[in-house]
């Protein structure tokens, strides 16, 4: 049989599985395109997986997925095996690194940690030197069916059990602490300039532990190549010090304001339209500048939560796999690329796959149904129901964390907190979060007495605060602060009077696509009525608005 027989891909030609088939976008089209097609040889590919598993001949080929950044593909083989094979679409990230970090991770993981991860069979990090032109890696069919089949069916001790090992998969992940931040890579893969001769981590008994097979490199991770990032010439680490990497964030992004990159998916906000927050680099190098020299000492107070970890920070239930015939059983997690060694305080969060539109509940206690359950139609106590099930899940792996996994817990609790807040958000600028950043530091001076007093992070007592802010700075902060709030309603009204979005960066279904497009063209339109006082501020809303090509 001819090795290009048998596709299993009915809608779509050959050319098509180089390509992304499964959807449309509502504006950028063209350039999403182009960021998810991979050139490659079909019949190369299928004998490559063949002899990475001692099979004579594939038999099938069935694309079985297209995220924003690999292509999947099912291969069959002769003898009924299957195997499956991953391909990086271009906007995956940096090319050979990525690649050779996914495996390596995978391998640590599965190898080292034990944890429920595809075994690969056969890989190759480099397009240009493999007769694939591509890269690429071969990897075991995950056994099991995938949460989402089943979570709807699952009995509610079933999900309880599912919780308790995905809190001791994160617990062993918390429990191995890195020497450094960076991506794992093996040895072999590192480049010249790397430090490969210090203890890799540390296991969760505190013991050093050197690697003769690992390393950690430079970060894979997804906000230094995302949105033109890629393409400047910026540090990307590894890094010694948790305050080497934050600060490390902030100089990314001044780079990114330099370079003239705007955020190119669906903003927090509307801004840049008339009588708006008008983001500037002024603004953007302004609040920056005024973190980095404060980004020592404000850090998370409490320090277990600084460590190198590697974390799954996309953890829906897509990505776990469960046993068959005992749904409570967890078989299989996937989706390990650009995870890398980042500070615990930045990654963890609710998985996923927990996830759900409802208030979150004050306490850690047992959740109520609402008073009025009773007097409620059986619709609305079916909806009553659903919510405090989930509810109850999510307080549920709050306790478990308390109990089993008491850093993570801390680094959770401690999201709300201003140190915290003020850490995390000039990674943002890009999205335009300066206006807010200044927020969070004229915080800080209200609270650095109190910092300054406990002589902590590198300040001697009683420092004096290292910013100074004129009445005039404080003035157009607020205003800007009142602008930016005032864009992000104006952002949530147009989103739910146009009803068209279903995902983050406009892409639908292919289904879908004319019925969205003309939703987003009439809600443009009811838009700019409601908001052009005329037809120059019709103009400049028609430039402003990220949607509209």
């Amino acid at each position: 049989m001819n090795e290009t027989e048998g596709i299993a891909d009915s809608k779509h030609d050959l050319e098509a599985l180089n390509r992304f088939t499964s959807g449309r976008w509502l504006w950028n089209e063209r350039q999403q395109l182009s960021c998810r097609y991979v050139k490659f040889d079909l019949s190369t590919l299928l004998q490559l997986a063949a002899s990475a598993i001692g099979s004579r001949s594939c038999t099938q080929v069935l694309k079985i997925s297209e995220g924003q950044y690999n292509k999947v593909f099912q291969l069959t083989m002769d003898d009924g095996r299957e195997v499956i094979a991953k391909l990086p679409n271009p906007n995956a990230g940096r090319p050979h690194f990525t690649t050779a970090s996914e495996v390596a991770t995978m391998d640590f993981l599965k190898n080292v940690l034990n944890l429920p991860v595809p075994k690969v069979y056969a890989w190759s990090s480099r397009a240009s030197e493999n007769p694939l032109g591509a890269e690429y890696i071969l990897m075991e069919k995950q056994a099991g069916v995938v949460l989402t089949d089943v979570w709807g069916t699952i009995k509610g001790k079933q999900k309880v059990q599912l919780l308790d090992q995905v809190i001791d998969i994160e617990r062993r992940l918390a429990a191995t602490i890195f020497s450094r931040f960076g991506s794992l890579y093996y040895k072999d893969d590192l480049p010249d300039n790397s430090d490969s001769t210090s203890s890799l981590y540390l296991d969760s008994t505190g013991n050093k532990v050197q690697s003769e097979i690992f390393g950690i490199g430079p970060t894979n991770h997804r906000s230094f190549f995302d949105f033109g990032r890629g393409e400047l010439d910026i540090e990307r680490g590894p890094w010694s010090t948790v305050t080497e990497f934050m600060t490390t964030i902030a100089r990314r992004e001044i780079a990114t304001a330099k370079s003239g990159l705007k955020y190119p998916l669906m903003p927090e906000g509307l801004f840049y339209g008339p009588r708006q927050y008008q983001p500037s680099l002024s603004k953007k190098l302004s609040a920056l500048e005024n973190y980095l020299k404060v980004a020592p000492h404000v850090l998370p107070e409490n320090k277990a939560t600084h460590a190198s970890v590697l974390w799954h920070g996309d953890l829906h239930s897509q990505n776990i796999f469960v046993d068959q015939e005992d749904p409570s059983r967890i078989v299989g997690i996937i989706d390990w690329q650009s995870v890398s060694a980042c500070p615990l305080f930045m990654q963890v969060g609710r998985p996923a796959f927990l996830d759900y539109n409802g208030p979150v509940p004050e306490g850690l206690g047992k959740v109520p149904l609402p008073p009025s359950f009773d007097s409620m139609d059986l619709g609305e106590q079916q909806k009553a129901r659903a919510l405090h099930r989930a509810q109850t899940l999510h307080n549920l792996y709050l306790v478990r964390c308390l109990q089993f996994n008491e850093t993570v817990f801390q680094a959770i609790q401690g999201q709300n907190t201003l140190r915290h807040q003020v850490s995390v958000v000039p990674g943002l600028v890009l999205m335009d979060y300066e206006p807010l950043l200044n927020n969070l530091l004229r915080d800080v001076e209200k609270e650095w007495a109190h910092i300054a007093a406990v002589g902590g992070d590198g300040i001697s007592p009683g420092r004096p605060f290292p910013l100074h802010f004129s009445d005039e700075e404080i003035q157009q902060q607020e205003r800007d602060g009142e602008l930016w709030a005032q864009g992000v309603e104006l952002m949530d009204t147009f989103v739910g009077d146009t009803g068209c979005f279903k995902h983050w960066d406009g892409r639908v279904s292919n289904a879908d696509y004319e019925r969205s497009r003309r939703e987003l063209d009439e809600g443009v339109k009811r838009f700019l009525d409601r908001e052009a006082r005329n037809d120059e501020e019709r103009r400049e809303w028609l430039k402003a608005l990220p949607f509209v090509d």
